[in-house]
């Protein structure tokens, strides 16, 4: 029997689950508060299980369109000093490429596959909710109402329908500003050749996507609230490299004048439960890995077609299948939560003994052992791929 599912939230997770929904024949519509997209957005790296899964869903082209060229990541200090290249082939040989996208680009795609076949409401939110025995009654922003057999909230890091209706779940503070970007600029650098700087309690990524463009990453270890870093970010982010060298002041200087770039502070969803009745989280609304995972797209993919693989199996036991997912789900949270926890200790050294340590480890570590640096933390087990 076919459901009538609500998904507030079209980002990856939201837009992917309705692609595998859609495909399933459930009536699928979904909501979001922007008033349309936007292909602009910060770069991200879609890696392991998220490349397969949207082969899967036959978008491998279209991915590989609005994809970016990486060739080679340049580990260094501030001085230039290499510590580490990396060949971007060569540490994929064992799992699917990477691709590096802008989010708004991968929303592109997902929403491109998807929008002649589900409903999709902009600039609209859920007002109230009200659960029943059999279904669920929301009321929309607007005024209108759905009756649904399963709303999924996936509305990001600072969902307000979580913080509403999920009183088990919170927001862990990351102390860590992000701020990630991208600038219109000519330059003389090597397309597809990265830099990364690491530094104490900071890092700088400067990625020449384009000849006539630049993205910039950047995270800062900060333990200010979201609003003082917010309002005043700018500063906070020429302070944080005034001692690097005129190039480099001159692109972040430029990024800020006029480039599009994304403020926010970090943070990880601890949610032992992602099932409330009728009520189901995914991707970073529920379980947040945060940027420096290096999985947060790919785990929303993946936990998207895992929500979709349960509802399969179960079409006439809803809460059988949010419950499943649910156990599925939290050994593999608790991984790529864990790897973001210590890829934060190892790229954002607190103090320069750690700085120092990490920098002679990682140079003098075997190609090998770099690899399993590198991708055993981004690899699920057979039973996973496979939801078992």
């Amino acid at each position: 029997m076919k459901k009538h599912i609500l998904i507030t939230g079209a980002g990856i997770a939201g837009l992917t689950a309705a692609n595998f929904l859609a495909k399933q024949g459930h009536t699928v519509t979904v909501i979001d508060r922007s008033t349309s997209f936007d292909k602009a957005g910060f770069l991200i790296s879609l890696k392991s299980f998220g490349v397969k899964i949207m082969e899967e869903l036959g978008l491998t082209k279209n991915l590989q369109a609005a994809s970016s060229p990486s060739e080679t990541v340049h580990f260094v200090e501030t001085n230039e000093d290499i510590i580490r290249s990396i060949d971007y082939d060569k540490m994929n040989e064992n799992i699917e490429r990477s691709v590096l996208i802008s989010r708004g680009g991968l929303h592109q795609v997902l929403y491109e596959a998807i929008k002649n076949e589900v409903h999709i409401l902009f600039d609209t939110t859920i007002s109230q909710i009200e659960e029943r025995e059999d279904y669920t009654h929301v009321t929309l922003s607007h005024g209108s109402t759905l009756t649904v057999d399963l709303l999924i909230v996936s509305e990001g890091l600072r969902s307000t329908t979580r913080e509403r209706y999920f009183s088990n779940a919170q927001l862990e503070d990351f102390n860590t500003l992000y701020v990630g970007g991208k600038l219109k600029q000519s330059h003389n650098k090597q397309v597809g050749v990265f830099k990364v700087y690491i530094d104490v309690n900071k890092m700088l990524s400067i990625y020449p996507i384009a000849q006539d463009e630049i993205a910039i990453q950047c995270y800062i270890r900060s333990f200010e609230d979201i609003k003082t870093l917010k309002n005043n970010a700018p500063s906070i982010l020429k302070n944080a490299f005034r001692d690097y060298s005129a190039e480099i002041q001159k692109l972040l200087h430029s990024l800020l004048d006029n480039g599009l770039f994304f403020i926010d502070k970090m943070g990880l969803i601890n949610a032992p439960n992602l099932v409330n009745s009728r009520m189901v989280l995914l991707g970073d609304a529920g379980y947040c890995p945060t940027a420096l995972s290096g999985m947060g797209a790919s785990l929303s993919i993946y936990g998207s077609k895992a929500l979709a693989h349960f509802i399969g199996k179960y079409p006439n036991e809803i809460l059988t299948a949010c419950k499943s997912y649910n156990t599925l789900m939290q050994p593999i949270i608790e991984k790529f939560q864990t790897n973001a926890k210590n890829n934060a200790a190892s790229f954002l050294p607190k103090n320069e003994a750690d700085l120092e340590k990490f920098v002679a480890g990682f140079r003098n570590a075997s190609a090998n052992d770099v690899q399993k640096i590198m991708t055993d933390p981004i690899v699920l087990t057979k039973k996973q791929e496979n939801f078992l």
